[in-house]
């Protein structure tokens, strides 16, 4: 027997074992796998306050787990595991406009000493409330004060006209100057989302 054939066969030997190391190693690895189905509750706890008044679309926000992601009894994602999301959208309150409004989503899971694992979940939408009445009030006022005034100062209707006018004008003034209802969403908030796709995640040992 050759020594060129002897080297030989011990490379085919180790290349052959390598691939079935590495088969192998797969094949633990998927029994050590679960998925996650679409509708899956993700309970969130924010890191960090959100606020419409300063927040813009892209920017990241942070916070974790608030209780375990189970399947069947068993712990597949620990309570405490690092969330990352991102806003979608934003809309600063405006004066005498269009109400404040936000909306983000989660875009990450990572399990304690895991690997960032993308995800695709619900969006947490919100709207602030309506500027009509708050604004209303603030002009219908202005405009009472104003007559008030008037019929003090000239004591006839052309007077009381005038100064609810005048009030009227100021009230508006006032409402655009207050109007502002922007919101936040707290830090130390749970926030819940549900997956939208599928998402294979590795669980421990047992």
């Amino acid at each position: 027997m050759s020594k060129r054939f002897v080297t030989g066969t011990v490379r085919a030997s180790a290349i052959a074992a390598t691939l079935l190391m590495t088969a192998a190693s797969a094949a633990l690895a998927a029994e050590n796998t679960v998925v996650l189905m679409p509708g899956t509750r993700i309970s969130v706890v924010l890191r960090q306050t959100v606020a419409t008044a300063t927040a813009r679309a892209g920017d990241h926000i942070e916070g974790e787990l608030a209780r375990d992601i189970t399947m069947n009894g068993r712990t597949v994602v620990p309570k405490g595991s690092k969330v990352e999301g991102r806003v979608v959208a934003v809309t600063p309150s405006g004066t005498l406009s269009q109400p404040a409004a936000l909306d983000f989503t989660l875009t990450e899971l990572t399990p304690p000493g895991g690997s960032p694992i993308s995800i695709v979940t619900s969006h947490y939408s919100r709207k602030g409330e309506t500027h009509t009445k708050h604004e209303a009030e603030y002009i219908a006022g202005g405009a009472a004060v104003g007559a008030l005034i008037g019929q003090i100062a000239g004591r006839d209707t052309k007077s009381t006209l005038t100064g609810t006018a005048a009030g009227a004008v100021a009230g508006t003034a006032a409402a655009a100057a207050t109007g502002r209802l922007d919101f936040q969403v707290e830090a130390g908030r749970t926030v819940g989302f549900t997956l939208r796709k599928a998402t294979r995640v590795p669980v421990p040992l047992q």
